[in-house]
């Protein structure tokens, strides 16, 4: 087959270049459409594959059916344009005559049946590529990472490599590769390549008036002009980079001890419970699907080993009768419908959420945790939360987006930022004798 002599933008060949380079070892690459990640990806396997008999890559995906209808297709045109045929596609992947192979890899987040993506802990692979990085969970990334250079990569001195390709997403992309990269901090074993439309020379026009038609706003920031810090609503109280330094600001801790937390049952994802010392906090119960007496047991077990009196516990007490077993004694109930102290807040939740927002965005605020997959899960609960409702509806008031809504930007229940507004109540109340808020009623 006649060779089409493949080009290669100035993005691409630097991409190469860092795929080639002995330490590096994660290349993000993309930030916008159009920038030729899935022929980059494509073009580098197939070198990888040819090059060195017998060994196994990967090409991993938020869905498997994705990957069958666009990397096989676009391998094909890759190969084409090589006139080369040495190989095979299957429904696992690209079998190539010399013994390579690359397989296709579902990395499907199951909360349920694979929480930990224990499917891939057993696999071997001497490098690989993650297509559409933005849909796919940290975690894939995490274990993939321990999964490469396992095979042959000594017997060919071959440093173990991944190449990821994405759209801009505020999610462990954000905070692993281009955040750093912007600052200037990236890690040494990582590479981030912005490559947008107008860097691609091969594209159509057509193409990029598509792109350049896009009404979105927010959609047409993302995909043409690869703006990663995107507005994700106008309405929005916080910046989200204020949200990623609530991890790393150097707060002090206070000395003074509280506990905020969701006691309802129903509907929930996650029983989670705060411990405050000062406005530095950090999760102190963390519990799938707990039932009332697994909730007041665990909360009880706290309270006494964090040395916090019960009246230092602040809890949403919406249904808790319905749920608890018993009442603990003296515990501070937390009703977020309620008249706000202030007027100008349309009631008692709403004017929490303005609190931390204020909090948040002077990084006054340290959130004390290590586990990169929680860290997401919060920052991105508190950034789909900490979201004003349009004050042109229906009051002048400051009022937070309700919970259903926060539901369905999330897909769930925002079960960490819950707590976490909770906390603002010592915050905001009125510091004198009688202050209103309801204690809880004795056994």
């Amino acid at each position: 087959m006649e060779s089409t002599q493949p080009k290669y933008n100035a993005k691409q060949l630097l991409a190469f270049h860092y795929l080639n380079d002995p330490n590096i070892r994660f290349v993000a690459y993309g930030g916008a459409a159009g920038g030729g990640k899935s022929w980059l990806g494509c073009d580098w396997l197939l070198r990888c594959c040819w090059a060195f008999p017998r060994t196994r890559w990967f090409v991993g995906r938020n869905n498997i059916k994705d990957s069958r209808e666009s990397v096989l297709v676009t391998f094909k045109k890759v190969a084409d344009s090589y006139g080369f045929v040495d190989y095979r596609l299957n429904e696992d992947g690209i079998k190539f005559k010399n013994g390579s192979e690359i397989i296709l890899l579902d990395l499907t987040f199951y909360p349920k049946k694979d929480p930990m993506f224990e499917r891939l802990g057993s696999k071997e692979f001497t490098g690989g590529w993650i297509e559409e990085g933005g849909e796919v969970h940290y975690l894939a990334f995490e274990v993939l990472k321990s999964r490469i250079g396992r095979h042959l990569n000594v017997e060919y001195g071959l440093e173990p490599k991944m190449l990821i390709t994405c759209n801009p997403k505020k999610n462990w992309l954000y905070t692993q590769f281009y955040k750093p990269f912007k600052a200037g901090t990236l890690d040494k074993d990582c590479a981030f390549i912005q490559a947008l439309v107008y860097d691609n020379p091969f594209v159509s026009a057509d193409y990029i008036r598509t792109l350049e038609s896009i009404k979105n706003r927010q959609t047409r920031l993302r995909l043409l002009s690869g703006w990663w810090e995107y507005e994700g609503n106008v309405n929005a109280l916080v910046d989200y980079d204020a949200i990623l330094d609530t991890f790393t600001n150097p707060v002090q801790p206070s000395g003074l001890r509280r506990i905020s937390a969701d006691l309802a049952t129903r509907g929930r994802d996650k029983f989670i419970a705060w411990k405050w010392n000062g406005l530095v906090v950090r999760v102190g119960i963390k519990l799938d699907k707990a039932n009332s007496k697994e909730i007041e047991d665990s909360l009880a077990d706290l309270s006494r080993s964090y040395g916090v009196g019960r009246s230092q516990i602040v809890a949403d007490s919406d249904g808790l009768g319905d749920y608890l077993s018993s009442y603990l004694v003296g515990i501070t109930e937390f009703h977020g419908g309620e008249r706000a102290y202030n007027k100008q807040y349309y009631n008692l939740k709403s004017e929490c959420a303005f609190k931390l927002a204020e909090l948040i965005n002077n990084r006054q605020i340290h959130i004390d945790c290590d586990d990169p997959e929680e860290r997401e899960r919060i920052a991105e609960e508190l950034e789909a939360c900490l979201v004003a409702h349009d004050i042109d509806a229906d009051t002048s008031k400051k009022r937070l987006i309700e919970k259903t809504e926060q539901k369905k930007i999330l897909g769930h229940s925002p079960d960490y930022f819950d707590g976490l507004n909770m906390g603002m109540i010592y915050y905001i109340r009125p510091q004198v004798r009688g202050a209103r808020v309801h204690v809880s009623k004795l056994n």
